[in-house]
């Protein structure tokens, strides 16, 4: 135990190290993502619902990823030997900040993948239990949220420990409820897309595309499913910043993953944009990947082409039926000109 009584940055070793490199390393990637689908999105006018929620949760996701850092030059990741009750106090505070700003970030994030899928899906039993995901995201995070607010009176008891809390074996009932439904959830968004792009007749190059969008979408579902391993970290007084550091780790990769995964498809247009402008065009299905964070547009009008043949005869007047070419009518009515215009029109 540091025998200091004052806070101080503790250097990040080990576990807290590696929370910082990944933290930092998520954080770069999400920024240049988010920014470059800002950027093609407001070029082309095709800014959606998912979109601005997209750009809410990066904002969000940056504070939090911001917290998580700094948590780790606060005991966070930490052995107890390293800290003192100042920088354990920080810590546990950082901890319930993290929990704010994730629990505020995960369903926005979430919400804004299920937009994507919405736009694209066409049949109901893909819309249906998309809507129901987005709702049940809402709906669990707003309970947590609750959670963290009332398990200790006043609020600040939750890290300084003076005050009444709620047992933290209670605490730990909706929080693998929590945990459970992230996870299902998460399976969700990652699973449907399969189901989406199965019957959509797309080019092979967007197939391997969209695997690779799906692929880190399951990778970000795996994380969740890892993070749940740790959950008894918050039982445990012994190493508990050090234990916490775990969960924190693979929420950021989580939403990082879940950020880069849902951006992807909105960045290849870059390709195109370099190499081959017909991939904007539309299939059979009246959609293709891009659709997938950008808008559906209506093909253009078929304008028929049509070439024109006029012929021109110019003759004296008559009938033409006479054998001789002339009327038996007088002299006046042979010396009109009579002329004949055929127009041959043909479509192509």
């Amino acid at each position: 135990m540091d025998e200091s009584q004052t806070w101080h940055a503790v250097p990040p070793e080990g576990l807290a190290l590696l929370i910082v490199v990944i933290t930092i390393f998520f954080t770069v990637i999400n920024l240049v993502v988010l920014l470059l689908r800002g950027y093609i999105q407001t070029i082309n006018h095709s800014n959606g619902i998912e979109d601005h929620l997209m750009y809410i949760g990066g904002i969000v996701n940056l504070g939090h990823n911001i917290a998580v850092v700094y948590g780790c030059y606060t005991g966070i990741g930490s052995f107890d030997y390293k800290l003192n009750a100042p920088i354990v106090t920080e810590g546990a505070k950082v901890v319930t900040i993290w929990q704010l700003l994730y629990l505020t970030c995960s369903p926005i994030v979430k919400i804004s993948i299920c937009a994507t899928l919405i736009r694209v899906a066409s049949q109901r039993r893909y819309t249906y239990p998309l809507y129901a995901v987005s709702i049940l995201a809402t709906g669990m995070s707003v309970m947590a949220i609750i959670c963290v607010f009332i398990q200790c009176t006043p609020f600040t008891a939750s890290w300084t420990g003076k005050g009444k809390c709620i047992p933290v074996d209670v605490i730990m009932i909706p929080t693998y409820i929590f945990s459970a439904v992230n996870i299902a959830i998460d399976w969700t968004i990652s699973i449907i897309p399969a189901f989406i792009l199965w019957n959509l007749r797309i080019r092979r190059n967007l197939k391997l595309l969209a695997s690779g969008i799906l692929g880190i979408g399951i990778l970000a579902s795996t994380a969740t499913i890892v993070r749940m391993m740790y959950i008894l970290g918050y039982t445990d007084n012994s190493n508990q910043l050090r234990k916490i550091g775990n969960i924190i780790m693979f929420t950021v990769i989580e939403i990082g993953l879940g950020i880069t995964a849902g951006s992807l498809p909105s960045l290849r247009e870059l390709r195109g944009r370099s190499k081959d402008k017909s991939t904007r065009r539309r299939d059979s299905y009246g959609t293709e990947l891009l659709s997938i964070g950008g808008k559906r547009s209506k093909p253009p009008p078929i304008v028929p082409t049509s070439d024109y043949e006029v012929t021109t005869t110019i003759g004296q007047g008559g009938d033409g039926n006479s054998d001789t070419g002339f009327d038996k009518d007088d002299d006046s009515t042979r010396r009109m000109i009579h002329v004949t215009r055929v127009i041959q029109q043909t479509y192509s």
